[in-house]
Formats: C-alpha cells, structure tokens, sequence
C-alpha cells in the first residue's frame, strides 16, 4: 500500500488550491492500485482542492480495481470527500451541474 501524505506533497497544511490539488492527482495516478490518503496535519480543505485531486482520479479509475482509502481525517475533511466522491461517481449529475453552470455564465 502506497501512502501520501497530503502535506508533504503540497509543502503546507491548508490543501485549498486547485493547482494543489493537480499535484496531488498526479501522485494518484502513478502510485498503484492500494493508496491510503494521509491527512495528517492538514488544518483546512476545499472541495475545490478534493475535486482537483480526488474526484479527478475517481472519474479516471472507473471500472478499475484500484483501492483509495484516508487516513487521519476530521469531520470537515470527511464530509467533503463524501460529497466529491458521489458528485464523482455520478456522472449524469456532474453532467447536468455542468450544462447549469454553462447556461448561467455563458447565456
């Protein structure tokens, strides 16, 4: 089982940039097929860094036999990955979120 550590990748204990989380998705993808995500000492999280890292590799690995699993999570951090992770899993809602946005900000 390969482990990453959340701060260590990123160099800090916030993990709220995109750009952060494109790090941390790269680290994803070529780490294996069991990953255990440490968030240890990570104070602050936003879904915009979880969407970046997490839900990208999630659309990615469908249909593969690859194991994610987190470590040293508080509540906030929880409740965030349950949220990117079924917004992930479910791509008509993904799709219908997007054509929304689109509609909003290009109408």
């Amino acid at each position: 089982m390969k482990i990453l550590k959340i701060s260590k990748i990123i160099g800090k204990t916030s993990a709220v940039l995109h750009s952060d989380g494109l790090k941390t998705y790269e680290l994803l993808r070529t780490s294996g097929e069991r990953i255990t995500l440490s968030f240890k000492d990570i104070t602050h999280c936003t879904t915009a860094f979880l969407n970046a890292s997490l839900g990208k590799f999630i659309i990615e690995i469908k249909g593969k036999n690859i194991v994610v699993e987190f470590s040293n999570l508080n509540t906030d951090i929880r409740n965030k990955i349950d949220l990117v992770l079924e917004n992930a899993r479910n791509e008509k809602k993904m799709t219908s979120l997007d054509s929304s946005a689109r509609g909003y900000f290009y109408a």
